[in-house]
């Protein structure tokens, strides 16, 4: 099941810069175009300017951090690859992103500029849909991220993102095109790829042999215990 709201170039633009991956993987990642403003205590928060003035919280990953800290100008706007979250905040659903990779060419030329720009504001969301709201056109994705070592735990998180699905897209995972607007996840496109099973219950079922098979199982290894008998 296939949705699109977009032009077919925006979706193919999506697959060019942000590559598709194995189908049933979680993912959330972007790229978004703006100029990083450090915290004046602390180099890695601090805020982006978007190209249309939305101020967005951010921090920096730390391979990202020791770019920012040594080779760039923070004078200037870059493509950053970035990892969202939504918080709730006190006006709705709120944009919080991790920087974790830059694209810095050596000469900005307009038509590198150019080139960078129409790369942002792209996001690929991959995971399962838990929830949606038909009212305030908000879907509710799982997001669950690999542990970084073999024995840790997988952790999880839930992006909201605006639009509408299908009925009954609970519990599917979705391959979802989204784009930023403002503050906002907006999705575009998406394909549905899989059914996720009903969780079972964790009560744990005590016998599968009904009552009548008890009492008939119960006088069968009366009989046998009686023959058994010197």
């Amino acid at each position: 099941m296939t949705i699109t709201n977009d032009p077919q170039q925006l979706l193919s633009n999506n697959q060019k810069n942000l590559p598709p991956i194995e189908s049933i993987q979680y993912r959330a990642i972007g790229r978004m175009w703006g100029r990083y403003i450090p915290n004046a205590e602390q180099i890695r928060q601090g805020q982006l300017i978007t190209s249309d003035g939305v101020i967005i919280n951010v921090n920096l990953m730390s391979k990202v951090a020791l770019i920012v800290e040594n080779r760039l100008d923070l004078s200037q706007e870059y493509l950053w690859t970035v990892y969202p979250k939504t918080p709730p905040t006190d006006l709705g659903i709120g944009l919080y992103l991790s920087l974790i990779g830059v694209k810095a060419p050596s000469e900005y030329t307009e038509l590198i500029k150019t080139e960078l720009q129409d790369q942002a504001d792209s996001f690929s969301i991959q995971g399962e849909v838990i929830y949606q709201n038909f009212d305030s056109g908000i879907v509710t994705v799982k997001i669950q991220q690999t542990p970084r070592n073999k024995n840790g735990t997988p952790k999880e998180f839930r992006l909201k993102l605006l639009g509408f699905l299908p009925p009954k897209s609970a519990r599917h995972f979705w391959n979802l095109h989204v784009r930023r607007v403002g503050t906002d996840l907006v999705i575009q496109s998406g394909q549905c790829i899989k059914f996720l099973r009903q969780r079972q219950s964790k009560t744990k079922k005590l016998s599968t042999i009904s009552s009548e098979n008890i009492h008939e199982l119960a006088e069968t290894n009366a009989r046998i215990q009686s023959t058994e008998q010197p």
